[in-house]
């Protein structure tokens, strides 16, 4: 791709994403992106397969990099050994940060995500992300099963607090515009549902509580 095409297709992300945020996906029009862009609706189809196609180019790279931080985090917590971990306040408070300047630094395309994405393939990204973070629980909340005789895994709260999780960073993210005061209110947010987390996760096999 040449510098005009990259310049092109630059223009024509700019307009699409003004679009999608006026109007979400379902209501956006090709004909005024193109118009705004400067270009024919012809010339969009040179690079990008239709209007949802179109929506992913913005969507998807932050979303994906997002998943991949996470993959990175629950690698990483899974290799703690439950016999001696000990949580304290604080312990992630750099993850924390570094999960919302990466939802702050790309903050439209996130609310894209969240607000405007109906009728497309990621109208449902919220359950997909609950259920990406579900499942990075249970392997942890497996080990910490395995060392303590007597206690098994409280499924509906696992679901739960992954709920919990992801309704947190979407409600600082179309909420609070301020990312240092998100960061802090997250790293206080993180701490208080680490330190609760074994309690509800795990429950007694005798007595269900």
């Amino acid at each position: 791709m040449d510098g005009e095409d990259k310049k092109t297709r630059e223009h024509l992300l700019e307009s699409a994403r003004q679009e999608f945020t006026a109007k979400g996906y379902l209501k956006a029009s090709l004909r005024k992106i193109c118009a705004d862009a400067g270009v024919t609706t012809g010339a969009l189809y040179f690079f990008f397969k239709d209007k949802e196609d179109l929506f992913a180019a913005i969507v998807e790279p932050p979303l994906l990099e997002l998943k991949q931080l996470l993959y990175e985090h629950f690698s990483m917590e899974n290799e703690l050994n439950p016999e001696t971990y000990i949580h304290s306040d604080g312990d992630h408070d750099e993850f924390a940060a570094v999960l919302i300047r990466h939802l702050y630094a790309n903050r439209q395309e996130f609310l894209l995500l969240l607000t405007k994405a109906q009728g497309t393939r990621f109208e449902n990204v919220v359950d997909e992300l609950v259920e990406t973070i579900e499942k990075r629980y249970f392997m942890v909340a497996e080990k910490l099963a395995g060392v303590l005789p007597g206690k098994r895994i409280n499924r509906y709260m696992l679901h739960w607090l992954s709920h919990m999780a992801v309704d947190a960073f979407s409600h600082l993210l179309t909420h609070e515009k301020d990312v240092e005061k998100a960061i802090t209110v997250m790293g206080r947010f993180m701490d208080f549902i680490v330190s609760g987390w074994m309690k509800l996760t795990l429950e007694d096999v005798e007595t269900g509580k």
